[in-house]
C-alpha cells in the first residue's frame, strides 16, 4: 500500500512539470504587438568579482525595435532593431552597429531582439531549448550557431505569459540578469 502511495506521489510531481519546446512555448508566452516597462539589470563582471546595478525603461513593438532606456546610475538610449544597435547618450549617437557592415551584429542583434520580443522561431535557428512549464516556465536556451558560441555559453528564460527574468552567461565567466516588471500590453 505505501509503495502504491509512493509511486503515485512521484508519477503525479511528473506529470505536473513538464518538458518543453519551442512550439509549445510560442502558444504559452505572449508575444504582445506592443510592450513596455521597468527593468533592473545586474552585470557581474568575473574579472573584477564585482556586479553593476542599472535599471531603466524599456518599450517594443513587434518586428520593428526596442527602445532601451537605462535612467540610472547613467543615462543612456539602445535602439535594437533586428539589423541594428542605436547607442546614444545626452541626444548624441554614441555607438552604431549595422548588419550590412557587419554580418556578426546581424546574427547578435537578430538573437537580441528575439529573446526581447520573444520570437521563438528566430532563436531556434540560434539555439536548442531545455526547459520546464508548470504555472509558469523556465527555459535554458544552449548556442548551436558558431557565431553565438563565441559569445555567449547559454541564456536562460523565465516567465509566464510574458518573460520576467533573463540571464546571459557569457564565455568569460560574466553574466547579465535582467528582471522586467510593471509590464503594460
Amino acid at each position: 500500500m505505501l509503495r502504491g502511495i509512493f509511486l503515485t506521489m512521484i508519477l503525479w510531481s511528473t506529470l505536473s512539470v513538464a518538458d518543453i519546446s519551442f512550439e509549445q512555448l510560442n502558444n504559452i508566452a505572449a508575444t504582445p504587438e506592443n510592450l513596455t516597462g521597468q527593468f533592473r539589470q545586474q552585470k557581474y563582471l568575473s574579472e573584477l568579482d564585482a556586479t553593476l546595478d542599472s535599471s531603466g525603461v524599456f518599450s517594443y513593438q513587434r518586428n520593428e525595435s526596442i527602445r532601451w532606456e537605462t535612467l540610472a546610475p547613467i543615462q543612456n538610449v539602445l535602439i535594437l532593431s533586428p539589423k541594428s544597435i542605436i547607442g546614444s547618450q545626452d541626444e548624441h549617437e554614441v555607438l552604431r552597429l549595422d548588419a550590412k557592415s557587419n554580418p556578426v551584429i546581424g546574427v547578435l542583434s537578430d538573437v537580441f531582439f528575439s529573446v526581447l520580443t520573444a520570437k521563438w522561431e528566430n532563436l531556434a535557428a540560434y539555439f536548442s531549448l531545455s526547459g520546464t512549464y508548470e504555472e509558469a516556465w523556465t527555459v535554458e536556451l544552449t548556442p548551436k550557431d558558431k557565431t553565438v558560441m563565441q559569445l555567449m555559453e547559454k541564456v536562460i528564460l523565465k516567465g509566464d505569459g510574458l518573460i520576467r527574468e533573463l540571464i546571459v552567461y557569457e564565455n568569460n565567466g560574466d553574466s547579465t540578469t535582467i528582471y522586467f516588471e510593471k509590464l503594460t500590453k
